[in-house]
């Protein structure tokens, strides 16, 4: 391998750690959508009367609240 390919190929490497303005743009929308979605299944749930669908629905947006933290894991 020359010289020349070997710089490539560490530019190219170094480069995959960094986002691009429309990767962030992309992981801000999904945070809102895994937010709001979480903050809809809690309203949801402290509305709903039958305890069965009302844990359902908070089972899932703590899925929603867990995406969330993930998502923001990888931003760290």
């Amino acid at each position: 391998m020359n010289q020349q390919s070997q710089g490539n190929q560490s530019q190219t490497t170094s480069d995959r750690n960094v986002l691009t303005d429309k990767e962030l743009h992309y992981l801000k929308d999904f945070l809102s959508w895994e937010l709001m979605a979480m903050k809809k299944c809690n309203d949801t749930a402290n509305r709903c009367t039958d305890p069965q669908i009302q844990t359902l629905i908070r089972q899932t947006g703590q899925k929603h609240l867990n995406h969330y933290n993930s998502l923001l894991t990888h931003l760290h």
